[in-house]
C-alpha cells in the first residue's frame, strides 16, 4: 500500500487538506466521487461531494480516498457512517499512507468469484470458506455405538438413540448443495457447534468445552458484524432468531457440522419441541459431536469424497481481496503451507458470471499468524480482453490506456532498483 506517516503527520495532512481545500478522489461501491473535506476531528471525518450525491454511498459501505498533498500521492480507508446529500461522514482513519506502489486498487472480494488451481497434480480451490478450521478425520476409539464399516448401519444406529431422546433428528449433507438458512450459514462460517439450549433464553455466552466447539453470543454478534449489520439492530435479529424457532415449535435445537479437512460436508440436526419441552444437554451436544467426527471418517474410509480416489485433493481458502493484477487469499492447511512457497507459480482459473479467466500467476508473499498462512499472487500473464472484462468487474468502469502508466490513485509508477550499489 505504501508508507504510514507518524501521528503528528497525519494531523498536520489533515489541517493541510481542510484549509487548502486539497481535493480528494473517493472509491467505493465500484464508483468513484470527488469533494473536499471541510471537517475533522478524532472519530469522523465530513467530506463535501463536488457537485455530486454522495448517496450511492451507504451506511458501513467501505470506501478508499487519494488525495495529492506536498509532492506525494496519500491514500487512506475508512467506513461511512452516514450520507445526507453531498454530504459524506466517514469514520477517522487509522493510518493513512504515501509513496503508493500497487498498479491497482485492491477491493474487497465481491460476491459471484470462484478462484482455483493445480499444483503439482492436486487441484486448489480458492472460494468463500467453508469454515475457518481444518480437521482431518481421525479412527474413532472402538465403541459398540459406532460401527464404521457400513454406513448405513452407523447412521441408523445413531438415529435409533436419538429418537428415543429428542424430538427429531436430522444428518443432511452439502454435496452439490450450498448453504441457505441462517443456522447453516453461521456453522460453515465458524466450523462451531450452533447451540440452543432453550428458545425462552438467551443465546449461550460461554463455551462449557475447552476446545471452543460451541458458537456463543460473542460469535453471532461478531458475524452480525462482518455482514455489516449496525450494531443498533444486531440485538433485536437475534432476538427474532430466537422468537421464529418459537414460531416453528421448537424449544431447544442444536446443529452439529460434519468437518472433513476444511470442509463442512454438511450437519447433524436435532431438537425437542415445545410439546417435549427438554433442554438438550452439555452431555448430549457431546455425544452427537462424537457422532460427526466418527461420520466423517466413516463417509472418507468409504469413498464418499471422490476427489481422494481421484488424487484430486481440494481446498477451500477465503479470498481477503483482488486487485486487476492480483490476489491474496488464505488458508489453515499446514500441508499448503508447505506447498506454496515464495515465486511458485501457477494457472489460477478465475470464474466470473460464469465467464472463465485463466491467468498465469506467481506467489510474491507468503507469511503466517498464528495456524494461518497468508498468500499474495500477483498476475504475471492474461489475455488483453479477460483483463478488460477483470477490471470493468471490479472497479465498475471499463480500463483506458490511459491507466497503464499510473499506479492507484493515479500515482506515478515507483522507481526501479534494477542495480544495487
Amino acid at each position: 500500500m505504501g508508507t504510514q506517516v507518524g501521528r503528528i503527520e497525519k494531523e498536520f495532512v489533515f489541517k493541510s487538506l481542510i484549509d487548502n481545500k486539497i481535493p480528494l478522489e473517493l472509491h467505493g461501491n465500484q464508483k468513484e466521487f470527488k469533494g473536499i473535506i471541510i471537517q475533522a476531528d478524532d472519530e469522523k471525518i465530513t467530506i463535501q461531494g463536488e457537485s455530486q450525491s454522495m448517496e450511492d454511498l451507504t451506511e458501513n459501505d467501505q470506501v478508499r480516498a487519494f488525495f495529492y498533498f506536498k509532492n506525494n500521492y496519500h491514500t487512506f480507508n475508512s467506513t461511512v457512517l452516514k450520507t445526507e446529500g453531498n454530504i459524506l461522514i466517514v469514520k477517522h482513519p487509522e493510518g493513512v499512507y504515501k509513496n503508493l506502489q500497487r498498479k491497482y486498487e485492491r477491493i474487497k472480494m465481491p460476491e459471484g468469484i470462484e478462484v482455483s488451481f493445480t499444483l503439482k497434480g492436486k487441484k486448489i480451490e480458492l472460494n468463500f470458506p467453508k469454515s475457518s478450521i481444518y480437521k482431518e478425520p481421525e479412527p474413532p476409539k472402538v465403541s459398540k455405538d459406532f460401527d464404521i464399516s457400513k454406513i448405513s448401519t452407523l447412521v441408523n444406529s445413531f438415529r435409533k438413540k436419538m429418537s428415543l431422546l429428542v424430538s427429531e433428528n436430522k444428518i443432511m449433507m452439502f454435496r452439490d448443495k450450498m448453504p441457505k438458512t441462517y443456522d447453516e450459514k453461521i456453522i460453515v462460517k465458524t466450523g462451531k457447534i450452533f447451540w440452543i439450549p432453550s428458545t425462552e433464553d438467551e443465546f449461550p455466552v460461554n463455551d462449557p468445552f475447552p476446545d471452543e466447539r460451541i458458537i456463543i453470543k460473542r460469535d453471532l454478534v461478531k458475524y452480525e458484524e462482518n455482514l455489516g449489520t449496525p450494531p443498533y439492530i444486531i440485538t433485536s435479529k437475534l432476538g427474532n432468531i430466537l422468537y421464529e424457532k418459537t414460531k416453528k415449535d421448537i424449544f431447544s435445537e442444536v446443529f452439529v457440522p460434519i468437518i472433513y479437512n476444511e470442509y463442512i460436508v454438511g450437519y447433524i440436526h436435532i431438537y425437542n419441541t415445545q410439546e417435549n419441552r427438554k433442554r438438550i444437554t452439555e452431555n448430549l451436544v457431546d455425544y452427537v459431536y462424537q457422532f460427526s467426527k466418527v461420520l466423517a471418517y466413516a463417509l472418507k474410509i468409504n469413498g464418499y469424497f471422490n476427489a481422494e480416489k481421484s488424487n484430486e485433493k481440494k481446498y477451500e481458502a477465503p479470498v481477503i481481496d483482488m486487485s486487476a493484477s492480483g490476489i491474496l487469499f488464505s488458508h489453515t492447511s499446514p500441508e499448503l503451507g508447505r506447498e506454496l512457497m515464495i515465486h511458485t507459480d501457477l494457472d489460477l482459473i478465475v470464474i466470473i458470471q460464469k465467464r472463465k479467466l485463466i491467468i498465469g500467476s506467481r506467489i510474491m508473499r507468503k507469511f503466517q499468524d498464528n495456524s494461518v498462512y497468508f498468500f499474495g499472487v500477483q498476475f504475471l500473464r492474461i489475455a488483453p480482453e479477460d483483463f478488460r472484462f477483470l477490471f470493468e468487474f471490479l472497479y465498475g468502469k471499463p480500463f483506458m490506456s490511459k491507466y497503464e502508466n499510473v499506479w492507484e490513485g493515479g500515482a506515478p509508477p515507483p522507481p526501479l532498483e534494477i542495480f544495487n550499489e
